[in-house]
């Protein structure tokens, strides 16, 4: 592959307001098109923003709803692979959920799998299937937000041949945690990339919520396989960030050594699938150790 344009926006979406957030959209879909992208990643929930579970209810929308098409036909005329960020209304449940729109239609979804207190109150379920994706010659992975700190979401991803995950935020932080937050976040993101040799598209959005004096700070970047950044969007500013990743799609030295792992994390793999019905059980007392949420 000669070259493969991935692009991150990192902005600002309005709460509850599907209309702007979708005309928004189009917008940076026609930036990422002009800018010569291939991919697109937009933050979390970005076609409905945050708030109360009312809010984000009004603010839902179905996987087959028109303007979803419409929108996913935009980014097929464009040539941009886009994923972005809604409340998807899925019968009578709504999850946190990832679109990727490839070749005028909705090709495929992801819905958050860890979630944390508000997601719980907002959202109905979750996924446990972690699906990967094939399109322009490169199969990727999405995580979305707290998946990010759970190191098992990712090694699935990249032991079913993702190259490239991507990593959707909308962090809404009050000032005294904001900064601890940043540099955690960065860091298991660098991880994440360097350990499983990927690429990894963090897009998070800015903005300030007056109510609990929030801040939504950014920090969006592309980090090459070895957590080496290969373009950052800074602090609290509206901005697109893309970069050639081609170069780096075959850097990871790690990928052959995947039947190399020690017996106990290839029995707590094989728990963990059982539990999926994708595998058998492992041995007594082996079970996968659980894990709280933050």
């Amino acid at each position: 592959m000669d070259k493969l344009v991935i692009g991150a926006w990192q902005g600002v979406c309005k709460d509850g307001d599907l209309s702007a957030n979708l005309a928004r959209t189009e917008e940076v879909i026609d930036r990422a098109g002009d800018a010569g992208c291939d991919f697109l990643c937009l933050p979390e929930q970005f076609l409905a923003g945050t708030g109360s579970r009312e809010v984000l209810v009004a603010a839902a929308i179905g996987l087959d709803d028109d303007r979803l098409a419409a929108l996913a036909e935009r980014a097929g005329r464009r040539g941009v692979v886009t994923l972005v960020g809604l409340v998807a209304k899925r019968g009578d449940a709504y999850t946190n959920t990832q679109v990727i729109l490839d070749g005028g239609r909705v090709a495929g979804h992801y819905t958050k799998t860890m979630l944390v207190g508000g997601d719980r109150v907002i959202m109905d379920t979750h996924d446990d299937e972690l699906p990967v994706f094939h399109a322009k010659g490169v199969c990727f992975g999405v995580i979305v937000c707290h998946d990010s700190s759970f190191p098992e979401i990712p090694a699935t991803l990249a032991w079913k041949g993702a190259k490239v995950i991507f990593s959707p935020h909308f962090n809404s932080l009050p000032p005294r945690t904001m900064d601890d937050h940043r540099v955690r976040v960065r860091n298991n993101h660098v991880g994440i990339a360097a350990h499983y040799g990927v690429v990894v598209v963090r897009a998070n959005v800015v903005g300030y919520w007056p109510e609990g004096d929030r801040y939504g700070y950014g920090d969006s970047a592309i980090f090459a396989p070895s957590g080496q950044p290969l373009a950052e969007a800074g602090l609290f500013a509206e901005r697109l960030i893309t970069a050639d990743v081609a170069p780096h799609l075959d850097d990871n030295p790690w990928r052959s050594r995947r039947e190399l792992r020690p017996a106990i994390i290839r029995q707590l793999s094989a728990a963990a699938l059982a539990g999926l019905g994708e595998g058998p059980a492992a041995p007594a007392g082996r079970e996968p150790p659980r894990r709280d949420n933050d």
